[in-house]
């Protein structure tokens, strides 16, 4: 069994590096967003992958994203609950680099990220789990388009380790349309590709 997941491609939101949240659902991709989508789904196409099944988060961003893959792929976009982008409650309007210097005013007692009167990487990640295990029943690879913060709780929650310490190196950050391809092995998955930008 093998999963991809991908990050969507630049949007206005990265370009001013400030949190969002669900008021940015309406966000599409900038120019440059559009020719990462693209590059992505070419890139994923010359892979030959066992009948794509391309998923997306409720996002628009990710939908286009995921469209410019599906394209590529010869086949369709299922909108997917569950795999959208972290609710930053209190932080909205904050800019990124405020989880570096302010680490602390979003830190939860487990050591990982949680946004006051949003969600934690916890929550985060089972939703995540949640959504993705009809997907990993079926035939074929799922490839699933999401975003930053949401892609870096699942993969700590699929490949395991010390989560405190992978969200401080910061070892499962995506840049924009970058993709990670996992393998299940023996009950575990394990990272062929991680977070590789085309």
């Amino acid at each position: 069994m093998r999963l991809v997941l991908a990050r969507h491609g630049e949007s206005a939101g990265n370009v001013a590096q400030t949190f969002r949240g669900p008021d940015s659902q309406g966000d599409g991709l900038t120019d440059e967003g559009q020719a990462q989508a693209r590059a992505l789904g070419a890139h994923l196409a010359a892979l030959d992958l066992l009948t794509p099944r391309v998923y997306a988060s409720t996002y628009i961003r990710a939908q286009e994203t995921a469209q410019a893959v599906a394209d590529a792929l010869g086949t369709h976009v299922t909108v997917l609950d569950g795999i959208q982008e972290v609710d930053c409650g209190a932080w909205v309007g904050r800019p990124y680099a405020n989880l570096e210097t302010h680490r602390g005013d979003a830190l939860g007692p487990d050591g990982c990220p949680a946004f006051p009167g949003g969600e934690s990487a916890a929550d985060v990640a089972a939703r995540v789990r949640t959504a993705l295990a009809p997907l990993l029943t079926g035939e074929g690879t799922p490839i699933v388009v999401s975003h930053g913060f949401t892609l870096q709780a699942a993969l700590i929650d699929l490949l395991g380790g010390d989560a405190p310490a992978a969200w401080a190196d910061g070892r499962y950050t995506h840049g924009n349309a970058a993709h990670t391809i996992l393998t299940l092995q023996d009950g575990a998955w394990h990272a062929d590709t991680l977070a590789m930008q085309v």
